[in-house]
């Protein structure tokens, strides 16, 4: 007999190990969270990120640029949601159960949230191998890993893509 997966037992144990290592500093330099977006593999520092939840209600605004989704009531507080891979100049989010969404770090002081197509989990710097890139295309890819199996994976700058005035420019 297949063994059921509680999706909400793995998603809390993800959010407790994440706590767990943001609490522990030498952890927090070499362990990043591995998202999916678009076809991509990428990578976030967890002290970019403030939370990861399941997608809420999304509410549409009029007039936004497509990657613009719009804007969800997390706890009583208005985060503008953001379809990163639309926004990289990829297919948009399909919603469905894998989906999660990003909050932005409260240290940043904007209230940002990443619409992802899914979580990988958490991946260690240490057991991958940085990729020697002279030609970084956007500013918010600071660089590139590759793992064991050879996948490629782009660390996000969250800091540079809050700051971009291209992902500030909401107004279609």
């Amino acid at each position: 007999m297949a063994r059921r997966l509680d999706l909400q037992a793995y998603q809390e144990n993800i959010l407790s190990r994440l706590k767990a290592l943001q609490q522990s500093e030498q952890s927090a330099t070499t362990s990043r969270l591995g998202i999916q977006i678009g076809d991509d593999a990428w990578l976030v520092s967890l002290s970019d990120i403030g939370e990861v939840l399941p997608v809420p209600e999304i509410h549409p605004v009029p007039l936004t640029r497509p990657w613009f989704v719009g804007m969800a009531n997390i706890r009583g507080n208005l985060f503008a949601v953001t379809d990163l891979s639309a926004f990289f100049g990829g297919r948009p989010v399909r919603l469905g159960p894998d989906c999660r969404l990003l909050l932005a770090g409260n240290r940043f002081g904007i209230n940002a949230a990443f619409l992802v197509d899914r979580l990988f989990g958490l991946r260690n710097l240490t057991e991958m191998h940085q990729k020697a890139d002279a030609s970084r295309s956007i500013s918010w890819g600071s660089a590139t890993y590759w793992d064991d199996s050879a996948r490629e994976w782009r660390e996000l700058n969250v800091s540079a893509l809050l700051n971009s005035q291209d992902f500030m420019q909401v107004a279609a």
